[in-house]
């Protein structure tokens, strides 16, 4: 199929800044197509905008960081639209782009959309929290713990790359922070109870772009995947930071790594949590989470 009508959802606040400048590269990689664009001024805009565009494109775009195509993979599962999504990275980690397309420069890959385009299911991940956090998907994961902490330090390194902002902001959140207390099972099977540093459950192969949290993911597996870090000290940390970018973090003795369709956390004490990239403002006691298999078409190039 070639794309006749691209319905794009700009975030100009995105990480990057540059969204607005996206759009305009995006069109020209569409030259025989109507190529048209909301603009949005929240989060709260997004879903709205989404919808919009759904209703009369043969390919809707999100255009922004990896918060923004939550936005607009919530708003296209809730209403069940079958129109597939494309992404343009303009965030500072991009790990969603990452997940799906890997490293191709994504004005080859919207090029080659141009001339026919396929698409292929991608599952998310669903969250039935306490207190509720809204909208209830996630594409990347769901994560508590330092990392929760990081992405309030790593907005304080701006002007860093996001890769070596969020490395820092890790280290910096594993002097400052202490470890969580929690129980986990997956599949309903007990996985781990105990303190810990990270827990981290979803289908996002990549987190801050170039770190692999949960190594063992692919695109469409159907899965959610859990890892847990356990109470560790920062020597222990840095290593483990190195193991990650180098997709080896579940060989590090104190990582416990599990697959399966359902997880639930529970924590007395709360947890700080985040989806996305998007912080939680509230501390999660509880949480049921389930994969959503194919919920959502993604566009490739045709073969």
């Amino acid at each position: 199929m070639k794309p006749e009508r691209v319905g794009a959802v700009v975030n100009p606040q995105s990480g990057s800044g540059n969204a607005a400048e996206l759009f305009a590269e995006l069109s020209d990689q569409f030259p025989e197509a109507e190529v048209d664009a909301t603009i949005t001024t929240g989060a709260d805009d997004v879903p709205t905008a989404a919808l919009e565009q759904a209703k009369w494109a043969d390919l809707v775009v999100a255009i922004g960081g990896d918060g923004t195509l939550r936005e607009v993979a919530s708003a296209l599962v809730d209403a069940d639209i079958e129109a597939p999504l494309f992404v343009v990275p303009a965030g500072r980690g991009n790990s969603s782009y990452r997940h799906l397309y890997g490293d191709s420069d994504w004005r080859h890959v919207a090029a080659r959309l141009a001339d026919g385009l396929e698409t292929r299911p991608l599952e998310v991940g669903r969250a039935d929290t306490t207190p509720r956090i809204d909208p209830t998907y996630f594409v990347l994961g769901f994560t508590a713990g330092l990392f929760r902490s990081a992405l309030g330090y790593a907005e304080r390194l701006r002007r860093l790359p996001g890769p070596l902002a969020y490395l820092l902001a890790t280290g910096w959140a594993t002097l400052a922070d202490d470890p969580v207390e929690l129980s986990l099972s997956v599949g309903g099977d007990p996985m781990y109870h105990g303190a810990a540093r990270i827990v981290a459950v979803g289908g996002g192969r990549y987190r801050g772009s170039d770190f692999e949290l949960l190594p063992e993911s692919r695109r469409g597996d159907g899965l959610l995947h859990a890892l847990v870090v356990e109470s560790v000290g920062p020597r222990a940390a840095a290593r483990l930071a190195r193991r990650a970018r180098a997709g080896r973090i579940i060989d590090d003795p104190s990582v416990r790594y599990a697959t399966g369709e359902t997880a639930r956390l529970r924590s007395e004490a709360g947890l700080p949590v985040e989806l996305d990239g998007t912080p939680v403002s509230e501390p999660v006691t509880a949480a049921e989470l389930e994969v959503v298999p194919e919920a959502l078409p993604v566009a490739y190039p045709s073969e």
